[in-house]
């Protein structure tokens, strides 16, 4: 007699009656190893006419198990979102020095930066450093990137890119939040943080760039911001917080102002904490670039240069008092000066205003109508790509009419942006639709950079044109009147005072829009600005004519000329 075959139950299975794990099979019917039937099963022979018959097996596919980061928190999540922002930094300290002929030392120079502002951090120290810190040896780190920080207090709204309003108010700043206190530590520092630390860079070394020129490269892509999400290593990014991820994931544009807003911040947090002070705006570059770029005459140049003489001001981020006025914002109060001199040269509300004599500089009148239309063929005509930068303002409607080279532009620009590498069917989702359709233009064009041979040609095209307009008004000398010796202002020396864009007739807006734009600040600020140079003036004019009346009565007057 054959020895008994057993069989093992399933994981899981077993024996009703005794628990037995082992069964055999006598007569087409299963029993357990202690002789019990087992119910539910029949074991037939298999017949030789059904061979090969028998249906397809199927197994049931395991799922892959999906490693799950352990997410940092406390004092080591904060570390990793500092090295990260730190990361960030350094590349685009390294596009600015390869790509735009910063200097070499200018590395040193944002290094040294940001060291100051993650110093006050609450570090997390290892045994060495707490030795040290023991014996009283000096703890400040040799490398300006630090790479551990941490802070109470983070605030992901304020960074805003997340959930902030697209007309940032510049002049309602106060120094009271950014006390030294030793119980409020800094904030952790933001994304926006890193361009405005390249740009306080710039101050120190004199460059001449404006923070118009850095939003500009942003939104471009040339330099790393808007997508520098996308750049973090995969397993940096999963050990990231909800919280650090919202911080580092920006919006599609920054918004106008944002980043002003964020260096007038540090500027004050490194006077208060380090008792650090930057230099004045290497304005005379940044003045012509502005006036060259608006198409504006050049006597637009040398009233500015009056004006701010006239206002004594240096052109320096203010460090004090307890509130900052929009004009205290150098570049707001730069482009701010522009604006208000083309108004007392060539009248904007068009009415003429006649010169006294030839040598009075109102004795050239500008074409606002001609002056518009050169403004919007520039901007047409320059290429036939999407305008770079620009990307975000595309809308449903606007896909809809666009040509082919405009839409492959767009796509580019939302694959570099939105579309990670980490998320394969996401990216395949995405691009299905597109799948087996090359590009019909060349990719390359738009991302080259501009050519200064074709610029310069285009300026005096601009300029050319805007001459060919400009008409000459003849003086009018004001009536003489014997009899009143005391000269009464007449009405071309007075001009409007527009406070809301609603004031603005058609070519103040578009000069006003254009000059906002070319500033990267809102409208709304432009206004605000202009309306507080002018009131200075108008309070100096003022004060001159009560000297003058002083100096008439032969009362003795100080000037402020201590040359005598």
């Amino acid at each position: 007699m054959a020895p008994t075959k057993y069989h093992r139950f399933r994981h899981g299975e077993r024996c009703d009656e005794c628990g037995a794990r082992q069964w055999y099979s006598e007569d087409a019917i299963r029993y357990c190893r202690n002789g019990h039937r087992l119910e539910g099963f029949a074991d037939h022979e298999a017949d030789e006419d059904a061979f090969g018959i028998q249906g397809r097996v199927s197994r049931k596919k395991k799922e892959r198990r999906q490693k799950v980061a352990v997410k940092l928190t406390g004092d080591e999540g904060r570390e990793l979102y500092l090295e990260i922002l730190q990361s960030i930094l350094l590349k685009q300290v390294c596009w600015l020095v390869r790509e735009k002929g910063f200097p070499a030392d200018f590395e040193e120079i944002v290094r040294a930066l940001w060291a100051l502002r993650v110093r006050n951090l609450p570090l997390r120290e290892s045994g060495n450093a707490k030795k040290r810190r023991r014996t009283g040896e000096d703890t400040d780190m040799e490398d300006g990137y630090a790479s551990g920080a941490t802070s109470a207090m983070f605030n992901t709204q304020s960074d805003g890119t997340t959930g902030e309003s697209s007309d940032t108010n510049l002049s309602d700043a106060t120094t009271a939040t950014w006390a030294p206190d030793a119980a409020r530590r800094w904030k952790l520092p933001k994304l926006v943080d890193t361009l405005a630390l390249c740009y306080l860079g710039c101050l120190v070394r004199r460059l001449p760039a404006t923070t118009a020129d850095f939003c500009g490269w942003a939104q471009k892509g040339d330099v790393t911001f808007l997508a520098a999400f996308n750049d973090i290593p995969r397993n940096a990014r999963a050990r990231l917080l909800a919280q650090y991820h919202r911080a580092l994931q920006v919006r599609d544009h920054i918004s106008p102002g944002r980043l002003q807003s964020a260096v007038q911040e540090l500027v004050i947090s490194f006077k208060l904490n380090f008792d650090t002070v930057f230099p004045s705006l290497n304005y005379a570059p940044i003045l012509a670039r502005f006036i060259t770029d608006l198409t504006l005459p050049i006597e637009t140049y040398l009233t500015v240069k009056h004006i701010a003489e006239i206002l004594k001001t240096d052109l320096s981020y203010p460090t004090g008092g307890k509130r900052i006025r929009t004009m205290d914002i150098p570049e707001v109060l730069l482009i701010s000066l522009i604006v208000v001199s083309v108004k007392l040269l060539y009248p904007l509300d068009g009415i003429e205003r006649p010169p006294r004599s030839h040598e009075d500089p109102r004795s050239t009148k500008v074409d606002w109508t001609q002056w518009q239309q050169v403004m919007r063929n520039d901007t047409s005509e320059a290429s036939p790509n999407l305008l770079r930068g620009e990307e975000y303002k595309v809308t449903s409607e606007d896909v809809l009419s666009m040509d082919t080279t405009k839409l492959d532009d767009f796509m580019d620009w939302f694959e570099k942006t939105w579309i990670r590498d980490d998320e394969p069917k996401t990216a395949e989702r995405i691009r299905q639709p597109f799948q087996g359709q090359g590009r019909l233009t060349d990719a390359s064009k738009p991302n080259k950079l501009p050519n200064e041979d074709k610029d310069i040609e285009r300026l005096r095209s601009r300029y050319a044109e805007l001459n060919g307009s400009m008409g000459v008004v003849e003086p009018m000398p004001d009536p003489e009147d014997p009899e009143n010796e005391k000269k009464e202002k007449q009405p071309r020396d007075f001009l409007p005072v527009w406070r809301t864009q609603e004031d603005l007739p058609d070519a103040a807006m578009a000069l006003y829009s254009k000059a906002a734009e070319l500033a990267s600040i809102p409208l709304s600020t432009l206004i605000r600005g202009t309306v507080q140079v002018e009131r200075r003036l108008e309070l100096w004019c003022i004060e001159k004519r009560k000297l003058a009346h002083e100096r008439g009565k032969g009362k003795a007057v100080w000037t402020g000329d201590d040359s005598d």
